[in-house]
């Protein structure tokens, strides 16, 4: 009995001390972040939501914090200042891949157009913010270009997302204005504490609140990371018909990408595909074409530019079912298309995929968004 009350004296001791100090300076940098993030992505009447002007603030993804300077159009940017509105433009507009959530400015694909086309008199602007979708693009390029008279713009590149498929499903009624549903700022673990203890959901509460218990939690993350690497090792050595020692690293991190977010990947089977995904695919060419028809009576180019995530790299039934389908579409409307997949299908695609995307997640990192970028100064040159 005495070694029960003992532990559970320190376990009381540990839940105090976590509560009172450890946690909150453990989480202070990753909750600041977030609470920075949350009050800079503003509402707007027109195209719902962006980010506060001429403003510094970190960000979170995940667990990265990062850092977002925005300029007076509200777009991020290298610094927080007004852009000068004697060069020429052009605008970048998607959604979390143009933000580049994760990323510093510099690695991001705006970041890395501006460095490579190295011109002081003509640049690149991003007005891409996370979960934007075509009808996002439409409307927020539009009312920019009217609400700046004397911003000289010569091309709107559009980076059409797979996710698009999904976020349009919101905006079918393709509302005028949209309301302000943006709640107050919730500090996740302080929600959950309450949450876990009603679902008596006691060993999620002991790693969320306690240092003891996060420490447990990634101890046995760190064991069950190891052997789902394992796993996979020997999954995709059979797959390659390779050796298990033969399977790189880079490889694993391949399958780590691929198997994330497949909600998302489920959207192009079966028949939410048939049903929902074509249809949402045709309202996005709609509003890629009211954006060009749009653009002509400005003499602004349009351009479109189709990127692959890591689960149409891998497998290609995926990949020809999605550009057998929008590159049509595309091409009767005569839309300039960039299809920036090549480079990612050359050689071993695991390997590709391991070094052009973020650890165990969809996104790019910046030798990713250096193959993109290459794709677009190599259209825009021309």
């Amino acid at each position: 009995m005495r070694k029960f009350y003992f532990v559970g004296v320190l376990i009381i001791i540990d839940f105090l001390f976590s509560q009172l100090f450890l946690l909150n300076i453990l989480e202070k940098n990753s909750v600041n972040a977030n609470k920075a993030s949350f009050e800079n992505r503003i509402f707007n009447e027109n195209y719902k939501y962006t980010f506060n002007k001429l403003v510094n603030f970190k960000s979170l993804y995940y667990e990265k914090v990062y850092n977002i300077s925005t300029n007076d159009l509200g777009f991020r940017d290298k610094d927080s200042k007004p852009i000068d509105r004697k060069k020429t433009y052009d605008i970048v507009v998607g959604d979390s891949f143009v933000e580049g959530v994760g990323l510093e400015y510099n690695d991001t694909i705006v970041g890395i157009l501006n460095t490579n086309l190295n011109n002081q008199d003509h640049k690149f602007l991003n007005a891409g913010v996370s979960s934007y979708s075509s009808y996002i693009y439409y409307k927020k390029i539009k009312n920019i270009i009217e609400t700046n008279n004397n911003l000289q713009v010569k091309n709107i590149i559009v980076l059409l997302d797979k996710s698009d498929v999904l976020d349009d499903e919101k905006y079918l009624d393709e509302p005028l204005k949209f309301k302000n549903t943006k709640g107050q700022f919730i500090n996740k673990r302080k929600e959950d504490f309450f949450k876990d203890l009603k679902e008596l959901s006691f060993w999620r509460f002991f790693t969320k609140q306690t240092m003891t218990g996060k420490t447990l939690k990634l101890l046995t993350d760190t064991v069950e990371s190891f052997f789902s690497n394992m796993s996979k090792r020997v999954s995709l050595a059979k797959k390659l018909n390779k050796s298990f020692f033969d399977v790189s690293d880079l490889k694993i991190k391949a399958i780590k990408s691929i198997n994330n977010r497949p909600y998302i990947k489920n959207w192009f089977v079966g028949q939410i595909w048939e049903n929902k995904a074509k249809k949402n695919i045709k309202f996005s060419i709609k509003n890629i074409r009211k954006l060009r028809d749009y653009l002509i009576t400005k003499d602004i180019n349009l351009v479109v530019v189709l990127y692959p995530w890591s689960f149409e790299i891998e497998d290609k039934d995926f990949r020809n079912r999605y550009l057998n389908f929008i590159v049509p579409l595309l091409e009767k409307e005569n839309i300039n298309t960039v299809i920036a997949y090549n480079h990612f299908l050359k050689g071993n695609i695991y390997e590709n995929i391991g070094k052009y995307f973020i650890y165990n997640d969809i996104h790019y990192n910046k030798d990713g968004y250096k193959i993109i970028a290459n794709n677009i100064l190599d259209y825009i040159k021309k």
